[in-house]
């Protein structure tokens, strides 16, 4: 299935907005104090969603990008060789919200692994020096050029 994805993250790291788009509909979602606050648009109508924010992490489908989110929202409080508990929610293609748990382990300075607390498929994260996703054979390339004038 195919989600288009957009991620607002705060200054610290942690995620301030999250918008996702299926066949299915758009989710929308913030965090607002303890709560996650949004809704689900489907041709059905509309689904309000308000969950505890828990650790404020947001797994989107097994996505890279959210995934990195969660990483550099953890970097400052999780050292290399370790792992924590942690909770938050998860979004799957149809864009069913639902809370969730992870055992998240930072294996290198730029590595990390998500084990879901159900005994779901582990994810394996790479990051490279600016916190992006290292995918398998992907290529990145800057927006902008560092110094130009934007006029």
């Amino acid at each position: 299935m195919t989600l288009s994805l957009l991620l607002e993250v705060e200054p610290d790291g942690s995620l301030a907005k999250l918008e996702a788009s299926a066949p299915v509909g758009l989710l929308t979602l913030h965090p607002e104090g303890e709560t996650l606050h949004g809704n689900v648009v489907r041709s059905s109508g509309i689904q309000h969603v308000a969950l505890p924010a828990r650790d404020g992490l947001v797994a989107v489908d097994g996505s890279p990008v959210a995934l990195a989110v969660v990483a550099g929202s953890l970097a400052g409080r999780v050292a290399v060789g370790q792992g924590i508990e942690a909770r938050g929610v998860a979004v799957d293609a149809g864009l069913v919200v639902r809370d969730a748990a992870w055992r998240i382990e930072r294996v290198g300075e730029r590595s990390w692994r998500f084990q879901p607390a159900d005994n779901g498929e582990p994810l394996a994260l790479e990051l490279d020096g600016d916190g992006v996703p290292v995918l398998g054979d992907g290529v990145s390339w800057l927006l902008e050029v560092p110094g130009e004038a934007h006029g």
